[in-house]
């Protein structure tokens, strides 16, 4: 007669060290997922990075939505969803591939510039990345134009040297060296990121920083979780694309029922 109550009290036990066990398995609590405002996309980060907020020029142009972390230091370092050609922030690829760096000439000089770039596809990303020039002779621009662009591309490329470039499906991640000059300082730096090449109405999800020293294998890594972890939400408010972005929701990683490709998968940050 006491075996009985013995056997429940020690199922209800195993059933209590189970659900223990559960509770205490790891939500990644260094992980943190923005929601855009709008309800057009999603992306993780890492907590570490800070309180998000409303980045450089978000909203303007074929700049979609910027978003920028409090605790990044340095240069760069925004998440940055854009629409049209290819660019990158701080002179990744060159001034003429920055849109911020390229709004010191008026509308009609920089749509000359602008047709007689190199474009960047997955292709020729790299190529475009460890390019010093990527003007040439530029047929069709006048050589005052022509000089005054050249000046622009040199912006943080002055002899680039291509440490890592490497796509692996949609996503491309990249470190380089070059040269930065502003007055009489002169300063080799290192600019690194990861981008993602997308379709529809965005072009590509980038990231990118500089800074004096290299980065580590895992750093770039981090970059590059962040960018496949965009997730679009294919919605009617895709067709009003532009606009900002500013709020956040910080919680356990959990994913619903968006559309989220193998490459966004949850991975170790």
């Amino acid at each position: 007669m006491l075996h009985a109550p013995l056997r429940c009290s020690a199922s209800i036990g195993a059933v209590l060290i189970v659900t223990a066990i559960a509770g205490a398995a790891p939500q990644n609590p260094g992980l943190a997922t923005y929601r855009d405002p709008q309800g057009r996309f999603t992306f993780q980060y890492p907590a570490s990075f800070g309180t998000p907020g409303r980045g450089t020029d978000d909203g303007f142009g074929d700049r979609v939505a910027a978003v920028r972390f409090s605790n990044l230091m340095g240069l760069g370092g925004e998440a940055v969803l854009t629409t049209g050609p290819i660019v990158v922030d701080i002179q990744a690829l060159g001034g003429l591939y920055d849109p911020i760096a390229l709004q010191v000439f008026p509308d009609a000089i920089k749509a000359q510039i602008v047709a007689v770039r190199p474009a960047v596809t997955r292709d020729s990303f790299c190529q475009v990345l460890g390019a010093a020039d990527h003007l040439g002779s530029a047929a069709g621009l006048e050589e005052r134009v022509r000089e005054a662009a050249r000046s622009v591309d040199r912006m943080r490329n002055i002899d680039p040297r291509v440490v890592r470039c490497q796509m692996a499906g949609d996503t491309v991640t990249f470190h380089k060296e070059a040269t930065f000059t502003s007055g009489g300082v002169s300063a080799r730096q290192h600019i690194f990121g990861a981008l993602r090449f997308l379709d529809g109405p965005f072009s590509a999800f980038h990231i990118a920083r500089a800074a004096l020293s290299p980065p580590t294998d895992e750093e770039l890594e981090r970059l590059a979780r962040i960018v496949r972890s965009l997730e679009l939400r294919y919605t009617q408010r895709l067709a009003d694309h532009r606009g900002p972005a500013g709020d956040v929701e910080q919680h356990e990683r959990r994913f619903g029922q968006a559309h989220h490709s193998q490459a966004a998968r949850p991975g170790r940050w």
